[in-house]
């Protein structure tokens, strides 16, 4: 698949629930959540969906597929991998303090 066939605004929504995901992973494990962290994990996500959108073969697809369900399905994983990764990362002192 081609860059360029990926609609920026359809992928963030394909992308919404494993945003969440990640988010909720965060607030419950009482992780630093401040915008500039979140930007941080929306783009990390963006950019493996991408990669990983980029890589498939299209013409190679059934009829009934579609890039979005593929970037949705894609999203959840790659989200689960970075809650992997933020495994041992220490919480936020401020959130412990409440």
């Amino acid at each position: 698949m081609k860059i360029g066939e990926i609609d920026p605004v359809a992928l963030r929504k394909s992308m919404r629930f494993a945003l969440d995901l990640v988010t909720a992973h965060r607030i419950a494990k009482g992780l630093k959540l401040d915008q500039e962290r979140l930007t941080a994990v929306r783009k990390t996500l963006e950019e493996r969906v991408v990669l990983a959108l980029t890589e498939m073969d299209v013409d190679s697809m059934p009829s009934t597929w579609s890039w979005q369900k593929a970037a949705e399905t894609i999203s959840t994983e790659i989200a689960l991998q970075i809650i992997r990764e933020q495994k041992h990362e220490s919480p936020d002192p401020d959130l412990l303090g409440q």
